[in-house]
This record gives structure tokens, sequence and C-alpha cells, in this order.
């Protein structure tokens, strides 16, 4: 199995329309640039010039969809892998959360960093999903990464009044942290906040976890997701208790003027996105296993980079010259922990409106439960696992066998897999 995971959120979603499942129309600008692959296989090589060269090393998977096409609720779907419930948010954990509960048990003394973090979430209009009703250990740290990543070494010449004031605070709330049942659980959720931020201050590692060269910056395109995937490598790298990244990537929600030059469009964010994908990509596959002989970084980590839902496809909205929020069709791209290389899962029609070809055996979309289902069993937890111990009392399904409005027999896409 593998042994993390980065997850890529495209908010606001990418047209697949106009990359991983182009369709060519009187609409479509002349610098796309549309070329012909491996495997019926169409990408827009003018504005994504990088991705041809990491085909042979990824799935493309184009028979993907979505239950809802409102941004909080289908932004909160893909954190979580449940339908938004308002009665029970505040209790259900995000996938992150469920991962590093799961692999805790293989977390090693030397391990100071969090066991998942969070990138660039400020723009999501779901926010960022945490623990619920699980350990705040589990709970993603959130990190804004802008031109570089927040310096989280001490100040040099603090060593010793920091060593003296996490010394006095041992003292002053000993009694807060010895496990009494009737206290509230937040003294301890504190704690563990308080001790995660103390060993990663001490660690001497996360110095150089934490710096970008100006080498990296300009091979991943000198932007915010760029600088986050920089950042998600070199935390894999170092091997130092993180298993579950996610790093946001937002601003696609184009309903007017989707290729206007001049703003973020999609031509401009789909460069961004091209540039950092591919180059972490190449990066980790490039990065030998600690553990295993012959084996590479990327064969250990599962990157999984989707979107909430797909945009309208055919011609663009008469007057806004935009695409709008669709449901039945989107795409991801799939990559390391045992994915196939060089492969595309799925096919739709001449427009992109309807798959003909699910491409696996449920012979029907991937929705974000078989996506959840597929990086548990990835990783080597049992998705089919119910905790009973909740504080509504509810059980809670680790992948509930319902969507918000069907039933539907949900199971890892093992198709994605050699």
């Amino acid at each position: 199995p593998a042994r993390e995971l980065l997850s890529i959120k495209i908010v606001g979603r990418l047209s697949h329309v106009d990359t991983l499942d182009v369709k060519e129309g009187p609409w479509t600008p002349n610098y796309f640039d549309i070329r012909s692959f491996p495997n019926d296989l169409r990408l827009p090589s003018g504005i994504m010039p990088n991705l041809p060269n990491v085909l042979d090393k990824i799935t493309v998977v184009r028979s993907m969809a979505a239950w809802d096409v409102v941004h909080g609720r289908a932004q909160y779907y893909i954190q979580a892998g449940h339908p938004l419930n308002l009665a029970l948010a505040k209790e259900v954990p995000a996938i992150g959360a469920v991962v590093c509960h799961e692999l805790s048990k293989l977390r090693k003394p030397t391990d100071s960093l969090p066991a998942f973090i969070a990138m660039n979430m400020a723009g999501n209009q779901a926010g960022l999903i945490n623990q619920g009703f699980l350990s705040a250990e589990f709970g993603p740290m959130s990190l804004s990464i802008g031109d570089g990543p927040p310096n989280l070494a001490p100040q040099k010449g603090m060593e010793e009044t920091l060593q003296r004031r996490w010394e006095r605070l041992q003292q002053l709330d000993k009694t807060l942290r010895g496990g009494d049942a009737s206290l509230d659980r937040g003294f301890g959720d504190y704690h563990e906040y308080y001790r995660g931020a103390w060993a990663i201050m001490h660690d001497p590692r996360v110095p150089e976890v934490f710096t970008i060269t100006d080498e990296d910056k300009k091979r991943y395109g000198s932007s915010a997701v760029g600088n986050s995937l920089i950042l998600a490598r070199n935390l894999f790298r170092a091997d130092a208790g993180t298993r579950f990244i996610m790093a946001s990537h937002g601003g696609w929600d184009h309903h007017g003027n989707i290729y206007k030059e001049g703003t973020r469009n999609h031509p401009v964010l789909i460069r961004e996105l091209d540039a950092a994908f591919t180059s972490l990509i190449k990066d980790l596959d490039a990065i030998p296993s600690k553990l295993t002989p012959g084996k590479t970084l990327l064969d250990e980590t599962l990157v999984v980079a989707m979107s909430e839902f797909g945009r309208t496809p055919g011609p663009l909205s008469e007057t806004r010259k935009g695409r709008e929020h669709y449901m039945h069709v989107h795409s991801g791209m799939f990559a390391g922990g045992g994915v196939r290389r060089g492969a595309v899962v799925g096919k739709t029609d001449e427009h992109g409106g309807k798959i003909v070809d699910y491409g696996w055996s449920a012979d029907r979309p991937i929705y974000m439960e078989d996506v959840a289902c597929t990086i548990y069993s990835a990783l080597g937890i049992d998705w089919t696992k119910t905790i009973e111990n909740t504080p509504s009392g509810r059980a809670f399904h680790y992948v509930e066998p319902a969507s918000g409005t069907k039933y539907v027999a949900f199971k890892p896409a093992q198709e994605l897999f050699a």
C-alpha cells in the first residue's frame, strides 16, 4: 500500500472540456494548440505544455461525476467523503483526519511534524474540515503558502527563554494533562496542539523542509500552488510524520470571461497547475524510497488532483463568455501509490457532456465516495469500517452506503491500479 497521500484540490472546478477531456469548437482559442496523445487522449498543449512529459507516470480519469453543484456543499463533500449534514457536520472528520487516525500506529518516536497538513484553504467556501469527533492530534495544521512557507524555527537567541517558558507551562497545567475523564476534552486537545508545536520548533529537519529554493520556485511555476507542492515534496521526503497533505488551488470559478487576457483566467490557472503538478511528479519519481530499494517516493505517495464538479460543455455562455456548473462529468489525475502509469480511464461523447465508457467495473461514474474508498484502500485502510461511539450516538461509516440522493454500492476503483 501507499504510505501517504497528497490531495490537490482544484477549487471552483477546472473545465474538463478545456483541459483533460478537451473538446474543440469555434470557441477554442488558437493558442490552445490541441494535440493527440496515446489512449485517445487529446490535450491543449499550448496551455498545458508540461503534462505530456509525465503522461507515462500518471492516470487520467475522464469518467467522474458529482452529486452537488453548489461550491460549499461540494467542497465539503470532497474533503469529508460524505454529503453535508448540518446536524452532524461538527462531528464528521475529514478524510485526512481518518487516514491519520488509522496510520497513527505507524508513527515513529522521531516524527515531529503534524500528520495532516492543509495549505491555502482560505478561499474554500466549505472552510477547512477538521478532525470532527476524533482526537485533535489528527486534525489539520493549516498553512498559508504564498511566496513561501512560514518560518517555524525559533529565532536565534531565544532558545533558553523558550525552554524556561515551556517548562513553566508544564508545571502550571500539569493537572489538566492527566487524562481526567471529568475534564472537558478541550484541555487535552490544547495540550496536543502545544506539544505538536514544541516538537516542530525543535526538530533540526524543519528549517530545511520549510525552505524553498529559487531554482525550485521557478521550476514549479513561481506560484502559490507551485510553492505548496514544493513544500509537500519536502515534507514527504523528510519522512518526519506527515502522512496526508491537502494543497488547494483556488480561483477556477469561471462563469464569465473564461479566456479573457489580463485576468486570472482559465489559461493562466492551468499553466500554474501544469508547471507545479508535472514538476512534483518528476521530483517524486526521482527521489529514492528510504524504505524499499528500487522504489521511489512516487511509488509510496498517492497523488489525487481533482475538483468538486465539472463545467458546462459546448459553446461558452453567450452573454458572459464563461462556463457554468456541471455535475454529470468531470476529470481528474491520479498518480503514485501503485496507480497505473500511462493510462486513461473513461471516455465521453463528442461534446464532453455524457460519459460513454466508464472504464471500470461498476459501469457508472466514479463518485467522491468511490475516490474515498480508493484512497483508504490504497493506504491499507479498511474502508468498510464503522465507529460506533460517536458524540451523537450515530455510527460513523468511513464511507456511507448511500449518497445524499440514492443508494450506491461504492467501492475502490481498482482499475486505476497496476
